[in-house]
């Protein structure tokens, strides 16, 4: 850092000056703490920039990753022999769930600490929900719909 604010210093100040040693005084004095200043103010700003650009490589990476990890999960949800028909909570921390395992249905209560086995359903006991694409909104036609609700 002294070598660049050295080298500041030599371009700011008078060569004529130079000759012998120069005796400090209220010229070069204010001379120096302006090139201190600019210069820590051109080093904080470079700081900013890295730490900002550090920020946004580090939210792009954990966006990518989430995407293949979701993308590698739901390859294996697809794969399996067990999906999540519905789900019903009880309380904070208990919920009945009816699960297609294979080709039966069974529902099972989920405890905080435990899962229960409570009855096996014929596939004409349960309604399967299943969405439309038509009936599928985006993000904005919800928000316009709340917003209008509001007003």
């Amino acid at each position: 850092m002294t070598g660049k604010t050295m080298v500041m210093l030599l371009e700011s100040i008078d060569m004529g000056k130079l000759i012998g040693t120069p005796t400090p005084g209220p010229s070069t004095g204010a001379a120096v703490d302006n090139i201190s200043r600019g210069a820590s103010s051109r080093g904080s700003l470079g700081q900013l920039i890295s730490l900002v650009l550090i920020l946004v490589i580090i939210l792009v990476a954990a966006y990518y990753t989430s995407r293949f990890i979701g993308g590698i999960k739901l390859g294996q949800m697809k794969k399996s022999n067990f999906q999540v028909i519905d789900s019903y909570r009880v309380t904070a921390n208990k919920v009945l769930q009816i699960v297609k395992i294979g080709n039966k249905y069974v529902v099972i209560a989920i405890g905080k600490d435990n899962i229960s086995y409570i009855t096996e359903l014929d596939e004409s006991e349960v309604m399967i929900r299943e969405l439309h694409p038509s009936e599928k909104q985006d993000f904005k036609q919800i928000f316009e719909k709340l917003k209008n609700k509001n007003e």
